[in-house]
């Protein structure tokens, strides 16, 4: 990495240099006052339950000469020199790409409350697919597609995630596909980054807790369409806020994609549902082309789409880009298939809300012949509205519903099962088990080999979280030893 001098800094900052002989270099950039040194320019961001100005007394102990604070605050102070700007994080930004690195040449940011994350493995598998070295930055993990690191949220802080894909671009990483979350967006934690394209997906009730209304939510989810380095935004026409984000996306070229609608710039007619995967043709801008997509539910569809509308812009061999979607790979922990023979087909999804839910369990019951069995929980410490909607996606979608827990956190099981069955009746088919390794145990063995077992909810995740203790659990490993007792 590089190198800052205090003269680069005052000049990025808009200062005169006048009268000003400093001439300190610095080695690197911090947001975190405990990695705070002589060697360094702290910037001062807002945060969520604390803001970076409260901790200049630690960075002045621990030697840190200057610090970049909002001008707005009209701070003073005699034990450091501070530099007060508009926005401290665009001028990080700054600092960062004219002195510590350079980006990867391609970037597309994927948002929306389902499917982001399985949008983003395709396009990311699709670049690779055209010759790209290719990257993830999401659920899934951060990384080269072939050597992801684990990600310990969605979206790390803005500077941790500037040196990340700057670090990636270092490595021969030169094609990024990235998952943008709405709390990400919100709290400023990927300005500055130079998508060349943005994807929407759909919107639908989730993260209310942080966000209070469907509006605030919408409006977080917009801010990426206001990127000004964006040159094209991939909207899905089937969504009812596709308008909604159209209209933030006044600097770029808008195009749409749907599973069916042939008012989109790509869709799909003439769907065949197939044991294996899905067939149909897709309409493009520059003709149709017959597709084999070897991905379950029609929903898959439509998250291919929207990775091949994403990078059809950017690419010149079309029909090598359309051939891609058939060597297509399922992502992990979505619509996962575990299978043995003589046993019932069990999918891991992590479908964790209503619609989700619902979405998964529609896709499903097209491959079913026999009956079609759910097993899911409901997060503790999370929106508690939530709950009995998804109980009625199951109970409407499903044959039979196992209710059980997932990630219940600091809460009581007792209370997130009385919420989720506010609206249930006690004659319905459901049963409730609190242990979710009994319960996904327990509806395997009581299916027919004809039936297909849903486990929803927690998809590639490896831990249950109870009380603020991680343990191990994986919902594919509780699922094969059932199968394996199913058979033996």
């Amino acid at each position: 990495m590089g190198q800052l001098t205090h003269a680069q800094l005052l000049n990025l900052a808009g200062y005169s240099l006048e009268g000003n002989p400093h001439s300190a270099l610095y080695n690197h950039l911090e947001t975190d006052s405990r990695k705070a040194d002589s060697e360094c320019v702290f910037f001062a961001l807002p945060g969520v339950s604390s803001n970076g100005w409260d901790y200049l007394d630690k960075v002045v102990e621990l030697g840190c000469k200057v610090a970049v604070v909002p001008s707005q605050l009209n701070l003073h102070r005699d034990d450091i020199e501070l530099v007060s700007v508009a926005n401290p994080a665009k001028l990080l930004v700054d600092c960062l790409h004219g002195f510590f690195g350079r980006m990867p040449q391609n970037m597309v940011a994927v948002t929306g409350t389902n499917g982001k994350s399985s949008i983003c493995f395709y396009i990311a598998q699709l670049a690779k697919y055209l010759g790209f070295s290719s990257g993830l930055v999401g659920t899934f993990g951060i990384g080269p597609l072939d050597s992801l690191s684990e990600a310990k949220q969605t979206t790390p802080d803005l500077l941790s995630l500037h040196l990340t894909l700057m670090h990636m671009a270092e490595s021969g990483v030169d094609f990024v596909a990235f998952e943008a979350s709405s709390h990400a967006l919100d709290q400023g934690r990927i300005e500055g980054v130079p998508f060349q394209t943005a994807v929407f997906s759909n919107l639908s009730r989730d993260h209310l807790d942080y966000h209070g209304d469907m509006n605030s939510y919408a409006l977080a989810k917009r801010r990426l369409f206001a990127f000004e380095s964006l040159s094209h935004s991939i909207l899905c026409l089937d969504d009812s806020y596709a308008g909604f984000m159209a209209e933030g996306a006044s600097g770029s070229a808008c195009h749409t994609y749907s599973s069916q609608n042939p008012n989109a710039d790509f869709y799909a007619k003439q769907l065949v549902l197939e044991p294996t995967g899905c067939r149909f043709v897709l309409c493009h801008p520059e003709g149709e082309s017959s597709v084999f997509l070897p991905l379950l539910g029609r929903f898959n569809v439509q998250n291919a789409l929207a990775a091949l509308a994403s990078l059809w812009y950017g690419v010149g061999d079309k029909a090598t880009l359309v051939s891609g979607l058939s060597t297509l790979s399922g992502a992990p922990g979505r619509m996962d298939k575990v299978l043995l023979p003589n046993a019932p087909l069990v999918v891991v999804d992590f479908a964790h809300t209503s619609d989700a839910l619902e979405v998964a369990l529609q896709a499903l019951k097209e491959h079913t012949n026999g009956r079609l069995i759910c097993v899911f929980g409901c997060g503790g410490d999370r929106d508690r509205g939530k709950r009995p909607l998804m109980m009625a996606a199951a109970m409407k979608n499903a044959d039979y519903v196992w209710l059980t827990s997932d990630n219940p956190r600091t809460e009581s099981i007792e209370q997130i099962f009385s919420d989720v069955l506010v609206q249930t009746n006690d004659d319905e088919a459901f049963s409730f088990e609190p242990d979710r390794r009994v319960a996904i145990r327990q509806a395997i063995l009581s299916s027919g080999p004809n039936d297909v077992v849903l486990i929803a909810g927690k998809g590639h995740e490896t831990y249950q979280d109870i009380q603020g203790v991680k343990h191990h659990f994986n919902d594919k490993e509780e699922a094969l030893r059932a199968l394996e007792a199913y058979v033996n």
